[in-house]
């Protein structure tokens, strides 16, 4: 299981500019106060609420937050699917709060929506979830959501978009998995 600090790293230092050392310090930090140890600037992941996640918040926007970066990479969700939740052409709504965790959806507009996503995470950034889908027939193909570097479930509905999709959710993943 890839911890949130080792993902951390490795998405801090793809990011970092060429030749710059990201400490496992420098990590650390980020995974227990939810901001890069360097300057500070990126802000507490609840001031994107209600934001694009496009839209810079002191100059980081949600997809550039490392905590944010480290969490898509922690999820276990394979480097293709990591790539899709980011690409630019996605539509995609704004952060939201549900039941204490924020929530992004988004999706493919060339599949008008089949191929869709969303990203679970703990305001702290100590928790979250990727789920990615690229749709759903009954109960062989579903929206599988990855968790603590592995897949968790796969549910047969699509990724959740708003609150009324998470009922099935329950509070995970800050409690127990749903079913």
């Amino acid at each position: 299981m890839i911890t949130l600090k080792t993902a951390l790293l490795v998405a801090l230092a793809a990011f970092a500019p060429a030749g710059t050392f990201v400490s496992p310090a420098h990590a650390e930090s980020v995974v227990t106060t939810g901001a890069p140890a360097r300057s500070g600037e990126a802000p507490p992941l609840s001031a994107y609420i209600g934001k694009h996640p496009t839209e810079p918040v002191r100059g980081v926007t949600f997809f550039q937050h490392p905590v944010v970066r480290a969490a898509i990479v922690a999820s276990g969700a394979d480097r293709d699917i990591q790539k899709a939740i980011v690409f630019d052409d996605n539509v995609v709504g704004v952060v939201t709060e549900t039941r204490g965790r924020l929530l992004l959806h988004g999706y493919d507009p060339a599949g008008a929506g089949v191929t869709n996503w969303a990203i679970l995470i703990i305001p702290d950034g100590s928790k979250a979830a990727v789920c990615y889908s690229t749709g759903v027939v009954g109960y062989e193909k579903g929206a599988d959501w990855y968790f603590e570097g592995d897949l968790a479930f796969t549910l047969y509905t699509p990724c959740p978009a708003e609150e009324g999709d998470m009922e099935t959710l329950s509070n995970w993943p800050v409690g127990p998995v749903p079913g």
